[in-house]
């Protein structure tokens, strides 16, 4: 990926075109902000949880 790339805080896919900026609370503004697909973008999908992708075994 080229440099200044955003990823969004939501799926950790990178981020083409606009985004949300999600500005985090900090009393200090050491935390910098972070990003998010715009709503309804269908390059954002929900985190796959490694937990969920087959059956438990025993």
């Amino acid at each position: 990926m080229s440099e200044g790339t955003r990823f969004c805080d939501w799926c950790s896919r990178p981020i083409r075109g606009e985004a949300e900026t999600v500005i985090p609370f900090s009393a200090s503004g050491a935390r910098p902000n972070s990003y998010r697909h715009k709503k309804g973008d269908p390059e954002c999908q929900p985190r796959r949880d490694p937990g969920m992708l087959g059956p438990r075994g025993r």
